[in-house]
C-alpha cells in the first residue's frame, strides 16, 4: 500500500471536532512517489522504451529520454530546444567527457545517486561543471572538503584554479591561509607556480607565528629547483615584510646557502632593505607608502599586552587601591595569560601605544605622584628601557602612534587639565610641544585612523563627563569637531577595528560603570549603539586583534559608596555577529592600565 506524506499544517488536537466536521484544504507532498517515477524512468532507459535519441559519447552510444536530460540541467535543455541542430537530430554528440565518467551522471541523472571517489572526483566534477549539472558539482566539492590536508590542498587548489571554480577556490585558499605552517612543508606546495606562490603568500590572512616563516617558505620553493628558479627570487620574497624580520637573522640564513649567485643576489637585497632600516626619515616614507609591510598580517599570531593600572579587590577600601608594575601577556593562539617582564615604574593612568615594534609607556601616576617618565619595550630582548620624558608630568594622558611619531595629549599634569600636546621622535629620542587640544580632557580615549588621531570623551575642566569627541589632523596640525556620541563617557576604552571608531563602557556620573558600545564611522559621520559588553567596565583597555575587539579589566559600579572593585575578565567583540564573548581572566585584575599589541 502506498504511504503518503504528512499535512504541511496539520490540526491540533483541540480542532481534531472542528477539522472532522468541516473539512479544510491541505497540502500533501510524497517523497516516495518522486522516488518512484524516477525509479520507472531509469527502468525504461534500461529497456530503451520511449527513449527518443541517442547520445554518443568517446565512441559508446546511450540510448535516453530527451525530456528527462532537459529536465535535469540547462546545458541539455539548450541542446534539444531553442533552435539547436540538435533538435530533431537521432543520434547526439557530446564531445569532451569520457564514456566511463558520463555513464556515472546519467546514472544521476535516472537516480538521483553517484558514488564519488577519491580516482573519479576530479573528472566528475570537469564534466559536470561542463554539462551544468550543479548538484553534482555540489557533491563534488563537499567530498573534496571532506578529502582536504595539508599535504593535498595545493593540488586541489591547483585544480580548481584551472577550472575556475571559484567558490570552491575560496574555500581552499582559505584553507592553505589556517594551516600555512604544515602546508609549506609539503611536497605539493613546492610545485607551485610563481605566481600561485605570490599569491598565497601576499595574503593577509597567513596563520603564521612570525614573519620569519614566510620568509623561509619562499625560500624553500626557489631552493627546491635553484637552477630555475632563482631567477625569480626578487619577485617571490616581494610579499615578505621586511621591516618585521631581524637582519642579522637573515644574513644568518643567507650564509648557509651554496649557490653562489643567490648568496650574492640575497645579500644585495638584503643590504638595501637594511639601509632604509638605517635611514628614519627613509624609513618614514617607506611605512607610510607601504604601511602593510610594517605591520603583521591580520591572522598572525599576536601578543596582547595589559599594563600596568591598579588594582583593588573584593571589601578594599578607596585607600586600597594598588598601583601596578605587572605586565600580562595574552597569546592569540593559545588563548592564554602569561607574565612578562614587569616596569620599572608602578603606574596607573599611563598612555600606552606601539611604536616600530615596541611598547611605550607614558605618564601615569602612583599615590597622588604624577610621571614624566616614559619607559619602551623591546619583544626582542624582552626588557623595558627608559627614554626621554615628557616635558610636563601627565596622568589620564592619551597616547597613540601616527605617521611614524608619538602623540601624547592632554592628561591632569597636577593642578589643572593639560591642555597641550606633545610629540615623540625615536630617532632623536626626544618629546616636544606641538600645540594645544581644541577642548581640554582627561582619562578620554584615543585612537589613530587612516592617518588622523581621534579624541573621544573623558573628563572636561569644569569635571564633567563628556559626550564630545574631536578629530586631529598632524599634517595640518587642525583639530575637527565630530558628532556628539550619545552617553557621556569618561574612562573610556577607545580603539579602531574595520575603519570605524569603538567606544567601550566607562563610567558617567549618572549612569555608573557603563556595559554600553558606541561605534563611528567617517563615511557616515555618526555614532550608533552596537551590542553591549556582558560587563560593565570603566577604566577598560581595548584594542583590537586579528578582526576581534578585546576589552581588557576595568571597574565594576560600587555598592552602597563602597569602593569599586577592579576586574580581571576579558571579553571580546566580533563586529561581524554583533555579539560579546567573554575569554580567559587575567592574572591580576586592573584598572586605568594600557593595552598593546604586537
Amino acid at each position: 500500500m502506498a504511504s503518503v506524506g504528512q499535512p504541511k499544517t496539520a490540526p491540533t488536537p483541540g480542532d481534531a471536532a472542528s477539522a472532522a466536521l468541516s473539512p479544510e484544504k491541505a497540502h500533501y507532498t510524497s517523497d516516495r512517489y518522486a522516488g518512484l517515477i524516477l525509479a520507472q524512468m531509469n527502468k525504461m532507459r534500461l529497456r530503451a522504451d520511449f527513449c527518443d535519441v541517442q547520445l554518443r559519447v568517446g565512441g559508446r552510444v546511450f540510448r535516453v529520454h530527451r525530456l528527462v536530460l532537459a529536465a535535469s540541467s540547462p546545458y541539455f535543455s539548450a541542446l534539444f530546444s531553442g533552435g539547436m541542430n540538435e533538435v530533431n537530430k537521432e543520434e547526439v554528440e557530446i564531445m569532451g567527457v569520457e564514456a566511463e565518467v558520463f555513464q556515472i551522471l546519467l546514472e544521476f541523472i535516472y537516480t538521483g545517486m553517484i558514488d564519488v571517489t577519491v580516482e573519479n572526483v576530479q573528472e566528475l566534477i570537469v564534466a559536470a561543471d561542463m554539462l551544468q549539472l550543479n548538484e553534482v558539482v555540489t557533491i563534488c566539492c563537499e567530498f573534496l572538503k571532506a578529502q582536504m590536508d595539508p599535504t593535498n590542498c595545493v593540488g586541489i587548489f591547483q585544480f580548481l584554479e584551472q577550472i575556475a571554480c571559484m567558490d570552491m577556490l575560496e574555500f581552499t585558499e582559505n584553507y592553505i591561509y589556517v594551516h600555512f605552517l604544515e602546508v609549506c612543508v609539503a611536497e605539493e606546495f613546492m610545485g607551485l607556480s610563481k605566481d600561485q606562490l605570490v599569491k598565497l603568500l601576499r595574503s593577509e590572512e597567513l596563520r603564521i607565528e612570525d614573519e620569519y616563516q614566510v620568509f623561509t617558505a619562499a625560500m624553500d620553493w626557489v631552493l627546491q629547483d635553484v637552477a630555475k628558479r632563482k631567477k625569480y627570487v626578487v619577485e617571490v620574497l616581494d610579499p615578505v615584510r621586511f621591516p618585521l624580520l631581524s637582519p642579522q637573522r637573515l644574513f644568518k640564513y643567507i650564509e648557509g646557502i651554496s649557490d653562489f649567485s643567490l648568496r650574492v643576489a640575497l645579500q644585495t637585497l638584503l643590504k638595501e632593505y637594511t639601509e632604509v632600516s638605517k635611514c628614519p626619515k627613509e624609513n618614514k616614507i617607506f611605512s607610510m607608502l607601504q604601511p602593510a609591510k610594517t605591520r603583521p598580517r591580520r591572522k598572525a599570531r599576536k601578543y596582547l599586552y595589559a599594563i600596568g593600572g591598579y588594582t583593588r579587590l573584593q571589601g578594599g577600601r578607596w585607600s586600597d587601591s594598588r598601583a601596578l608594575s605587572c605586565v600580562e601577556r595574552f597569546d592569540s593562539f593559545s588563548q592564554y595569560w602569561t607574565t612578562v617582564s614587569s616596569l620599572h615604574q608602578a603606574r596607573s593612568g599611563l598612555g600606552v601605544a606601539v611604536l616600530e615594534g615596541m611598547i611605550y609607556v607614558v605618564g601615569g601616576e602612583k599615590d597622588s605622584m604624577i610621571f614624566d617618565c616614559t619607559e619602551r619595550y623591546d619583544p626582542v630582548t624582552k626588557q623595558w628601557a627608559a627614554v626621554a620624558s615628557l616635558n610636563f608630568p601627565r596622568c589620564g594622558v592619551g597616547v597613540c602612534p601616527c605617521h611614524g611619531a608619538l602623540y601624547a595629549l592632554g592628561g591632569w599634569v597636577g593642578s589643572e587639565i593639560g591642555k597641550t600636546m606633545e610629540r615623540y621622535d625615536p630617532a632623536e629620542n626626544k618629546w616636544e610641544i606641538i600645540g594645544s587640544m581644541a577642548v581640554p580632557r582627561y582619562y578620554f580615549g584615543c585612537c589613530e585612523l587612516q592617518g588622523f588621531i581621534y579624541v573621544i570623551g573623558g573628563i572636561s575642566d569644569e569635571g564633567v563627563e563628556l559626550r564630545s569627541a574631536e578629530v586631529y589632523d598632524p599634517i595640518s596640525r587642525r583639530w575637527s569637531a565630530l558628532p556628539v556620541m550619545v552617553t557621556r563617557r569618561a574612562y573610556v576604552g577607545v580603539a579602531c577595528l574595520n575603519n570605524c571608531v569603538y567606544a567601550v563602557g566607562g563610567w558617567n556620573e549618572a549612569l555608573g560603570s557603563l556595559e554600553t558600545v558606541e561605534k563611528y564611522c567617517p563615511e557616515e559621520e555618526k555614532w550608533v549603539e552596537v551590542a553591549p559588553m556582558s560587563v560593565p567596565r570603566a577604566g577598560v583597555s581595548v584594542s583590537a586583534v586579528n578582526g576581534l575587539l578585546y576589552a581588557v579589566g576595568g571597574r565594576a559600579s560600587s555598592r552602597d559608596f563602597s569602593a569599586p572593585v577592579t576586574v580581571d575578565s576579558v571579553e571580546i567583540y566580533d563586529p561581524h555577529l554583533d555579539t560579546w564573548t567573554e575569554i580567559g581572566n587575567m592574572i591580576t585584575s586592573r584598572c586605568d592600565g594600557g593595552v598593546a599589541v604586537l
